[in-house]
């Protein structure tokens, strides 16, 4: 009795983990054969997906075995054709997963989807030290790189053991990117003990996720490509204090016209080694914490046109480069011409019509150049005041002068509820041809909570310019949207008389409207679960829709 009982022990870890065994590994690979036109493979001596069961896939090519698991498989040179199929999760105690591609492109019938994202399941390959899907290993021309699209699983997080990974596609020779697109999962701060991640030349979207920054072992992190992040550069990646490569440079292959999107301050990155090699070219930075961070940053040329600003009542011009402005040098032209050279201020008065624009360089940052957009000017011939708002109980009264006019039409109001999207909510005459002060004004009886207004001049020719934009906040008791979030309804408390509501999108569209009354709920079962911002007479809030 004690023998039997002693062996069923012995037998006890076997049973618990057979959830995997060779025999699963075999069908995993048969799955992947099957999946990804194996007959068509270049190289695959020894595989048998007509097999039985029991067969050991050991030794087919590519396939290593340890311990009576597959913990190898390495298809360099076999240029494999089609999606990962999810079994690739059965395969738990692999270790290094590279593979080929052929070519990703269909020719004949380029739009149809040829091929299946990542699948979940690989996050289950918690043992895996070396994934390479980028299929840069063959010298073959013909084969071609990461096909797969988007987005990226966030299972890859379960990989702690990576050391190794690489998604990126490589088809320089074809100008080719990859179809990977969506966010950069922030799960992959999990993989702590990586020191080398390529995703570039994919379209991946969305912030660079600051979770980045924990892979603090990392040597080599490559993004560069037509990836189309947004924001900046996280703060985190000072903490990358191994690091060798950092590649942020933008490039779709269309020479010097595309630039990507990455902008914002450079945060401080004392921490990169000032060995390491540091790009961050064609993208949308400007000197903001480039000058502070030069010494760290090696290929910052080439940035997007940056903003220029104009303020007609002042008759300003003002060039947003950024940086220390003692150090950066404004060359103002108008109509292709250089008109005047400004160090240490970014402001231009202007005196005469015509188009603008200013090139601006920077004492820390050699070899650079931002140039501004270009701005049109023309000077309306009326001369604005003043421009005041004041609120009246339930009305907003506007009132504004001018000290001269000719061939003046009137003014359009406009009025936002956020002082960016504004619409036209009235008109006032103007008095044509006057050298004596005028006066102005206009009662707005809806006004919101926050209501932002600017004047639109107008002349007889066509030609119009805007006043700055002034704002007034109702004094009546705030309406306020509850609950929040809401589910397929919410109130208005505070409410006094049926109103009319538009909800916007975060981006400021109006994809909606509704009716609201007193005590009665505003339903939202048509709304898809997200922030909307709602606006009607004195009310301006956001609120989230969950259901």
């Amino acid at each position: 009795m004690k023998h039997l009982l002693l062996a069923i022990l012995l037998l006890s870890p076997v049973i618990s983990f057979g959830q995997g065994s060779l025999e699963s590994d075999r069908l995993a690979l048969i799955a992947l054969y099957n999946s990804t036109k194996g007959p068509e493979w270049l190289q695959k001596a020894g595989w048998n997906p007509n097999g039985n069961p029991g067969d050991s896939p050991c030794g087919w090519y590519g396939v290593t075995c340890e311990g009576g698991r597959v913990t190898g498989l390495d298809l360099s040179g076999s240029a494999i054709d089609g999606s990962l199929p999810p079994e690739i999760g059965n395969l738990d105690q692999l270790k290094t997963f590279i593979v080929d591609w052929t070519m990703i492109i269909d020719w004949e019938t380029p739009e149809i989807p040829r091929y299946l994202p990542i699948p979940t399941e690989i996050g289950n390959l918690t043992n895996l030290e070396h994934l390479d899907l980028s299929g840069r290993n063959s010298e073959e021309p013909f084969m071609g790189g990461l096909p797969l699209p988007g987005p990226l699983p966030a299972s890859l997080g379960n990989l702690t053991k990576l050391t190794y990974l690489d998604l990126s596609c490589s088809l320089v020779d074809l100008q080719y990117r990859g179809n990977m697109n969506g966010a950069i999962p922030a799960t992959l701060g999990n993989l702590v003990n990586l020191k080398h991640l390529d995703l570039s030349n994919q379209v991946l979207s969305g912030a660079i996720p600051p979770e980045l920054g924990n892979l603090t072992q990392l040597e080599y992190l490559n993004l560069t490509g037509a990836n189309q992040f947004t924001g900046g550069i996280p703060a985190t990646f000072n903490n990358l204090v191994n690091l060798k490569t950092l590649g942020l440079r933008y490039s779709n292959y269309c020479g010097f016209a595309c630039y990507g999107t990455l902008s914002g301050p450079i945060p401080d990155l004392s921490g990169i080694p000032a060995s390491a090699s540091v790009e961050i070219a064609f993208n949308s930075f400007n000197f903001e914490g480039l000058d502070l961070n030069i010494s760290r940053i090696d290929f910052y040329d080439n940035q997007a046109k940056i903003d220029i600003n104009y303020n007609i009542g002042l008759k300003l011009l003002t060039a947003e480069a950024g940086g220390i402005i003692a150090n950066n040098t404004y060359k103002w032209y108008r109509n292709n011409v250089l008109i005047a050279t400004i160090v240490g201020n970014k402001n231009y008065n202007v005196t005469e019509d015509g188009t603008y624009y200013a090139t601006v360089t920077n004492s820390a940052v050699p070899g650079l150049t931002l140039t501004t957009e270009n701005e049109v000017v023309t000077t309306l011939p009326v001369t604005l005041v003043s421009f005041s708002v004041s609120n009246e109980g339930d009305q907003n009264n506007l009132a504004w002068k001018t000290s001269f006019e000719s061939n003046s039409q009137g003014f359009d109001i406009e009025r936002s509820w956020n002082g960016n999207n504004f619409e036209k909510v009235g008109f006032v005459a103007g008095h044509g041809d006057s050298n004596r002060g005028s006066d102005y004004s206009f009662i707005d009886r809806s006004p919101l909570f926050n209501s932002y207004y600017r004047l639109k001049q107008l002349d007889f020719d066509g030609r119009f310019a805007y006043s700055r934009v002034i704002s007034v906040k109702s004094p009546d008791a705030e309406i306020v949207a509850y609950p929040n979030p809401a589910g397929d309804h919410f109130y208005l408390k505070n409410l006094k008389e049926k109103s009319e509501i538009i909800v916007r999108n975060p981006e400021g569209k109006i994809i909606g409207k509704r009716v609201a009354e007193p005590g009665k709920p505003v339903d939202t079962t048509n709304l898809t679960p997200g922030l909307y911002t709602i606006t009607s007479p004195g009310v301006v809030q956001k609120i989230v829709i969950r259901k």
